[in-house]
């Protein structure tokens, strides 16, 4: 690397001047870089579960925002006018097809001369002896009791159908918090006025409402990871050169990969939020090493750039490669098919190591060309920390052994705990507990059957869904499903012609069934369409040829999704084997990507490990380089075995743990590892090569780990619980990773012979 730092030393301003001009390219790249958080994020373009997913939507509608407010008695005068007033209201919030409430829906009712579709409520004022007849024919609609009114009566609901274009200027994301801004507008204008809390609740709501959420992360992450920085830099060089040049580098580093992130229309995800802390806290560390070490040699040469150019020499190499694992770590995500992740493992990689070229520029140019005279190291100015590492050094010499087993037991143990580890993909767990968000999400489970789906779609030949015997299959799949504790609600064709049965036989209950005939459900239908009945429409297609079972479910853990989805699958494949079925909504779209999450876990960190080994295979030699890997199996196994008996959830953001958990310890075992191999070819003894390279490099390790640990602890500081989670894993990770260097790694080198004299 000495040839390195002579070419950097010597076009040190051609090299500025390029820094500057690829700044501003990027710097012009950064206001295209929007914020997502939808399907998108989570499957790619031409995903066939996405697909199928577009193509329900397409046909049938579905995506809807629910409205609920309490009130002790829903059928005074004040209240209906309130409800028809409210509904009225939210009719002018933008994309909404259709408003459907209590005030604004159809009866189907029977007559002399066959149907009639008419409003529910047709006089705001109802007498004392009118409210009875009403609620008995709530109680007889299935789309009235526990979706429009609670079945206490005291919550009222507000269906708002969306109408979102496929082909439109605005993006989804703009889309959605234009209708989310403006529903939001009205309730807490009505909230205002009224003292209601009106509550909230469908997908396009959630996507919104955590976009808002990964606005108010970012704003928070970068000052205060870049604030965090510099008081620790402060504090462990004592001199601004040391903060402001280290600052630079990673500022400009994260503009950079901002800059292309907006080049190639990369939106900003909930998971790609953590780039503002990673690269920061991640990057600073080539620079505390070439700083630590540039303090070190200036005190043994007589001018700066001699000095600089021996830590090009000593650094420079150990500094590539641990930017090298860094970014393999996060490189590895790339294979993931979460395009949430991938997008976070390419762009994390490409700012790991614009930070390593930045700080290997304009770090060592920068002390070059600050005439302040540089400050000498002073072994006083460390006696505390070296008082520590040498008796760190002595202890691994007098105890190798219960290191070594005290280890071993940790990890067997950690290992059990692994089993343990639970996936949840659900978004309701992603946010904390008490957040508006998810409380409202629980009320309407409770109160209103949930904002969550299953959707059946069945398709067949013209009429298929008029024969009786296919319909009375889908009746008792309905009534399978309904008994799953998780489904509050399935709604289908099946209801319609059921209530419309009734309706022609004098609303008698016996007569809420299927009729015997097709001939008779094709009336049946008929008679519904010519007296204006739409509603229908919702369920199954003109030709009767494809139809829809939407069930409503409750929040829930993936166990009781995957087992309800199996459940369906089952009944579909063994009932419907002659219609192409597909099951989707948003339930399934979930399920999916926490199949996908296990998948991308197992399959990134093999394929880190791989390329990693083979990095210190390169770097230490064979006999180096299988050593150098057993330090870091023990964060890793212990931040997985955490995960299982802390309960912390494998989901889209803790998927990637171990994958960067691996390409960051490893950083501080080529440090160590270098250093031992440098001290031992003067030496010639694994001991004293052990104390000598703990003494050189353990306070400069101490120090980045301290600076990641706490980086990564600002992520407490998240409205979301999957990055609190986050932070929580990846500091015991470096922390666990520092312990593995400072034991386990000097202690295997100073009784193995793995290293040349």
């Amino acid at each position: 690397m000495s040839r390195f730092g002579e070419f950097i030393l010597k076009y040190k301003i051609l090299l500025i001047i390029v820094i500057l001009i690829i700044t501003v390219i990027c710097f012009f790249y950064i206001p295209d870089m929007g914020m997502e958080d939808d399907e998108t994020t989570w499957f790619r373009k031409g995903d066939p579960v996405l697909k199928s997913y577009n193509e329900f939507l397409e046909t049938f509608g579905g995506e809807f925002v629910l409205v609920a407010y309490r009130t002790d008695n829903p059928f005074i005068e004040t209240e209906i006018a309130y409800l028809s007033h409210l509904s009225l209201l939210l009719e002018e919030v933008p994309f909404i097809n259709e408003v459907t409430s209590l005030t604004s829906v159809d009866d189907i009712v029977g007559t002399e001369e066959g149907l009639e579709i008419k409003p529910l409520i047709e006089d705001k004022l109802l007498s004392d002896e009118l409210i009875p007849s009403l609620k008995q024919r709530i109680e007889l609609n299935p789309f009235f009791k526990g979706n429009l009114i609670s079945n206490d009566y005291r919550t009222v609901g507000i269906v708002l159908s969306l109408d979102i274009p496929e082909e439109d200027e605005k993006t989804h994301s703009e889309i959605s918090k234009e209708i989310v801004t403006s529903t939001r507008e009205i309730l807490h204008k009505e909230h205002e006025k009224t003292g209601r809390r009106f509550y909230l609740g469908g997908s396009i709501i959630t996507d919104t409402e955590v976009s808002l959420i990964m606005e108010k992360d970012t704003n928070k992450f970068f000052p205060l990871s870049m604030l965090l920085v510099a008081v620790l830099l402060f504090l462990i060089f004592r001199n601004i050169y040391s903060v402001l040049f280290p600052l630079i580098t990673v500022f400009l580093a994260l503009v950079w990969t901002l800059g292309l992130k907006g080049m190639v229309n990369s939106p900003i995800t909930p998971i790609s939020t953590t780039l503002y802390a990673l690269i920061t806290v991640i990057g600073i560390a080539n620079s505390i090493h070439l700083i630590s070490h540039y303090r070190i040699e200036i005190s043994k040469f007589s001018n700066r750039k001699q000095a600089l150019l021996e830590t090009y020499r000593r650094a420079g190499k150990p500094c590539l490669f641990t930017s090298l694992t860094t970014a393999v770590g996060f490189g590895s995500l790339s294979i993931s098919s979460i395009p949430a992740i991938r997008n976070m493992g390419i762009f994390a990689s490409f700012g790991i190591m614009s930070a390593f070229i930045l700080s290997m520029i304009l770090v060592p140019v920068g002390l070059l060309l600050v005439k302040a005279k540089p400050k000498v190291v002073k072994k006083e100015s460390h006696r505390v920390m070296g008082i520590i590492l040498e008796r760190i050094g002595r202890f691994n010499l007098k105890y190798p052994k219960i290191v070594m087993i005290f280890c071993f037991l940790i990890i067997l143990v950690m290992l059990i705990g692994i089993s343990r580890i639970r996936v949840e993909g659900s978004m309701m767990e992603y946010l904390k507990k008490g957040t508006r968000l998810r409380e409202d999400a629980e009320f309407l489970d409770a109160e209103l059957g949930g904002i969550s789906s299953i959707e059946i779609i069945i398709r067949g030949e013209v009429d298929s869904f008029k024969n009786p015997v296919i319909l009375r299959k889908i009746e008792n799949l309905k009534k399978l499903v309904e008994n799953y504790p998780k489904v509050a609600r399935s709604y289908s064709l099946i209801d319609y012609v059921k209530l419309i049965n009734r309706a022609l036989n004098n609303d008698d209950k016996k007569y809420f069934c299927i009729p015997e005939t097709q001939a008779e459900v094709a009336q049946s239908l008929l008679l519904y369409e010519m007296s204006g009945g739409t509603e229908i429409e919702d369920f199954v297609t003109i030709d009767y040829d494809m139809a829809r079972i939407s069930m409503r479910t409750n929040q829930m853990n993936e166990k009781e999704r995957k087992l309800l989805l199996e459940i369906i699958k089952s009944y579909a494949d063994s009932n419907f084997d002659q219609f192409n079925t597909e099951i989707t909504g948003m339930d399934n779209l979930v399920h999916k990507v926490t199949e996908r999450i296990v998948f991308t876990q197992i399959q990134s960190l093999g394929l880190a490990f791989l390329v990693i080994l083979g990095l210190m295979l390169l770097l230490f030699g064979f006999r180096g380089g299988l050593v150098s890997i057993l330090p870091n199996i023990f964060p890793v196994v212990f931040v997985l075995g955490l995960m299982g008996y802390a309960r912390f959830y494998l989901n889209i953001a803790t998927a990637i743990i171990a994958s960067i958990a691996i390409g960051i310890v490893v950083d501080d075992t080529i440090h160590y590892f270098s250093h031992f191999r440098h001290e031992y070819k003067i030496t010639g003894d694994r001991e004293k090569a052990m104390k000598n390279a703990l003494a050189k490099v353990g306070r400069a390790l101490s120090f980045t780990s301290l600076i990641l640990a706490l980086g990564f602890s600002i992520f407490l500081l998240s409205d979301t619980r999957i990055l609190i989670d986050f932070g929580i894993l990846s500091s015991t990770a470096v922390i666990t990773a520092l312990l593995g260097d400072l034991f386990i790694g000097p202690v295997l080198l100073s009784k193995l012979n793995v290293f040349k004299k």
